[in-house]
C-alpha cells in the first residue's frame, strides 16, 4: 500500500525504452570529460484509470519521448570510475503550454539533476 504522506512516486510499467549517446575524451591520466544525450520513456501495456494516458500507442511513442542531455567528468583510478554529471532536460515526455519541447533557460535550469555514480552504466 502507497504511503500518502511520501513524495515518492512510484511509476512503474511495463515497457522501457531508453538510449544514449556519450562522447568521451581525455582530459588527463585520471579525469575524462563526457558530454551526452539521453531519450526515453516508460509506458503500459494496459490502460490504468490511476494513470490516464501511460498506455504504450506505436503511432504516438515518438511524441513521448523525453530527452536530456548534459556533461560530466570521469575519474578513471583503474580500480573503479567515478562519474559526476549535470543533465539538463531538453524535451518533456507530456506536453506543457501546447509543447514538449523546454521553451527556456529558466526552465531547462530549473530542471537540472546533478549525478555522483560508481561505474559506467553500460
Amino acid at each position: 500500500m502507497p504511503d500518502e504522506n511520501s513524495d515518492i512516486i512510484d511509476q512503474t510499467g511495463d515497457i522501457k525504452l531508453e538510449g544514449n549517446v556519450e562522447y568521451r575524451f581525455r582530459l588527463s591520466k585520471v579525469l575524462h570529460g563526457a558530454l551526452f544525450v539521453d531519450a526515453g520513456n516508460i509506458w503500459l501495456l494496459n490502460p490504468d484509470e490511476n494513470r490516464p494516458g501511460a498506455e504504450f500507442h506505436f503511432s504516438s511513442f515518438a511524441n513521448q519521448l523525453a530527452v536530456g542531455t548534459g556533461s560530466g567528468f570521469r575519474f578513471d583510478f583503474s580500480f573503479f570510475i567515478l562519474r559526476t554529471d549535470f543533465g539538463f532536460p531538453l524535451r518533456l515526455a507530456y506536453p506543457t503550454n501546447d509543447s514538449n519541447w523546454i521553451g527556456s533557460t529558466k526552465e531547462m535550469m530549473d530542471g537540472m539533476v546533478f549525478s555522483l555514480a560508481i561505474g559506467y552504466p553500460f
